[in-house]
């Protein structure tokens, strides 16, 4: 396996910013790391080692992308909340503005990518997937949280609106975004054992609302053996990545 790790200054961030690639050929899957956690998160947790194979077969490129979430929306010693959110939403810029065009120069997208993570990674993939559908050929979350308000209470304004999937799926009434949507791939997977009570219930919802709007998704519960850790995850990951590469 091909291992390249790339440091780059980012205008949006104002600070350097940086990411591993496993691999040089396949599917481009972006991953986003856990709360607080950062990009070499892959390889501590295990992920790199379950995706190993696929990797190895040149069937998926993996592209683990470092995170901010302890400054922003995981900063809940900060009390300014809109300062938060705009961390994110610089964030959320410099994602789609320099790190996105900087893969799809690399490797060109033939293929559009597909974006996943576990926890508040399964957070990041999804919004970032249900604001620029275009951009993506699916989402691929395990125990996500989907509502804002888990991270900033009951603060709310158009940034919060914005970076909350469950709001924007409800609030959703572009017939075009819903035939886009459709033609992606959607899978989530949650369980209902130990530390996975928000996960599970936002998980419920945001299936519900998917369904309300006629939006394709495959959603799968797993039993209470099943915590909210890596441990489950992995297991996850290796049962279902078959399936959404099909």
């Amino acid at each position: 396996m091909e291992i390249n790790y790339y440091k780059w200054y980012s205008y949006e961030l104002k600070r350097d910013m940086e990411y591993k690639i496993y691999g040089t050929k396949g599917k481009p899957f972006i991953y986003f790391p856990t709360q607080y956690n950062r990009f070499y998160e892959v390889e501590e947790k295990g992920v790199v080692d379950t995706l190993r194979y696929l990797i190895d077969g040149e069937q998926i490129v993996l592209i683990s992308c470092d995170s901010l979430d302890s400054e922003s929306l995981s900063n809940y010693g900060y009390w300014d909340k809109n300062k938060r959110l705009e961390l994110y939403e610089d964030y959320y810029n410099y994602f789609f503005n320099e790190l996105y065009i900087a893969l799809k120069g690399k490797f060109g997208f033939s293929e559009l990518p597909i974006v996943f993570g576990m926890s508040f990674g399964a957070y990041q993939a999804m919004n970032f997937f249900l604001r620029r559908p275009e951009l993506f050929s699916g989402v691929f979350a395990m125990s996500g949280i989907y509502r804002i308000s888990f991270f900033i209470k009951d603060y709310y304004n158009e940034l919060a609106f914005y970076n909350s999937p469950i709001d924007s799926v409800i609030m959703l009434n572009n017939p075009a975004y819903i035939k886009l949507y459709n033609k992606k791939k959607i899978m989530m997977i949650v369980s209902n054992g130990a530390f996975e009570n928000d996960s599970y219930n936002d998980t419920v919802d945001l299936e519900r609302e998917f369904n309300r709007k006629g939006i394709k998704n495959e959603t799968y519960y797993w039993s209470n053996n099943y915590p909210h850790d890596f441990s489950s995850w992995n297991i996850y990951l290796n049962y279902y990545i078959k399936k959404f590469l099909d």
